[in-house]
């Protein structure tokens, strides 16, 4: 990929959203047919654009493109439909064209390392910043629509509605505040017990997470108080709510090296040893298998530079096939990281021999 150094992004060919009314609801997410995207970010400065594709019955991850993007370490990538953005501490936001394969330019608005970025669809990408503000970005013209001012420090994380019409963001000031995307403005800011360090929606959107240090807490769209709390003993470095079926499933990757699978209610269901260092970040992306079924696939990057893809059917039916029956009226079990977790082998493995920091994925639906 090439790039122009600072510039704003020019205009791209995209769908226009209204200007009014939040940002247009998300269509049925299509499953990734031959290949998709995994971008990752390092303390090195580089940005790394693995292609996952099958090769028969096998998935491959194979590189194609690595390159130095920032003068700091990136902190945070996000995917948008053919869009790309990366985040670092040098206070820039850069945009790729993944069609393309350009960068577009970068985007100057925070006045603070970049902590979290979010694209809804293709359309609009939000971003956040140590300096304590969310940007809201239209990719029509990359444009900064609004600018969210509801926190007193670093934002740590962001998440946007599936509806679109809200978003939710966390951060060190021990706040989480509640986005009214329709209007542009705060709908509610409450404190919390510690900082808030991650926040999620499940994708039914009925559900979002927050994750402290070593603590979950899963509530409900109309509910005040938290649903359920899942406890850690190791400190919780990325969080992903998946669904398969009619079920979702809260998963965590911490410093023990483990991905712990949790049910909303809370009860631990599996912890699964991964990574051979701390893990840094997951995402998923639905995709087509050869033999024509769809399922989740479930990335992971850790510490020592490995990427990972894991078949979330097959982490649950192994979670299935080794978990203890439960007793009736018994509480859910506390995770017992002095236990082993369950072994299984992953889809892929690439090794960037960096220290990854950061990780979206893109389907390539465009």
């Amino acid at each position: 990929m090439a790039g122009n150094k600072r510039k704003r992004p020019s205009p791209a060919k995209a769908p226009a959203a209204a200007e009014a009314g939040g940002l247009p609801p998300l269509a049925e997410r299509e499953p990734a047919r031959e290949s998709f995207l995994i971008a990752a970010g390092t303390y090195e400065r580089i940005l790394y654009g693995i292609e996952a594709r099958f090769a028969g019955d096998q998935l491959t991850l194979s590189p194609q493109f690595i390159f130095p993007s920032h003068i700091g370490c990136i902190k945070a990538v996000a995917a948008g439909g053919r869009y790309l953005a990366s985040g670092s501490t040098d206070e820039i936001v850069k945009v790729y064209d993944l069609k393309k394969r350009v960068e577009l330019g970068s985007l100057h608005e925070h006045k603070g390392s970049i902590t979290a970025l979010q694209f809804h669809g293709h359309t609009h990408l939000l971003s956040a910043s140590e300096d304590g503000t969310i940007c809201v970005f239209r990719t029509k013209d990359w444009e900064p629509l609004k600018i969210l001012k509801g926190h007193r420090s670093s934002v740590s994380s962001i998440a946007i509605h599936p509806s679109g019409k809200l978003a939710l963001s966390v951060a060190r000031d021990r706040t989480i505040v509640l986005w009214n995307l329709l209007t542009g403005q705060r709908a509610s800011r409450t404190k919390t017990p510690q900082v808030g360090e991650l926040v999620a929606w499940s994708p039914s959107g009925t559900r979002y997470v927050v994750a402290y240090a070593t603590e979950i807490q899963v509530y409900g769209v109309s509910q005040a108080e938290a649903l359920a709390t899942i406890f850690a003993r190791q400190r919780i470095l990325a969080v992903l709510v998946v669904a398969h079926g009619d079920a979702e499933y809260v998963l965590c990757g911490c410093q023990d090296k483990r991905i712990h699978m949790y049910s909303t209610a809370g009860a631990e269901l599996a912890s699964f040893h991964c990574h051979e260092n701390r893990i840094k970040g997951l995402c998923s992306v639905d995709m087509l298998f050869p033999d024509g079924s769809t399922h989740t696939v479930v990335v992971s990057i850790s510490s020592d530079g490995r990427i990972k893809a894991w078949d979330l059917a097959e982490m649950l039916a192994r979670a299935c096939r080794d978990a203890e029956p439960a007793q009736p009226g018994a509480e859910p079990a506390q995770p017992d990281c002095d236990l082993p977790g369950l072994q299984i082998e992953p889809l892929a493995v690439y090794d960037a021999d960096a220290r990854l920091t950061c990780v979206s994925v893109s389907s390539n639906g465009f």
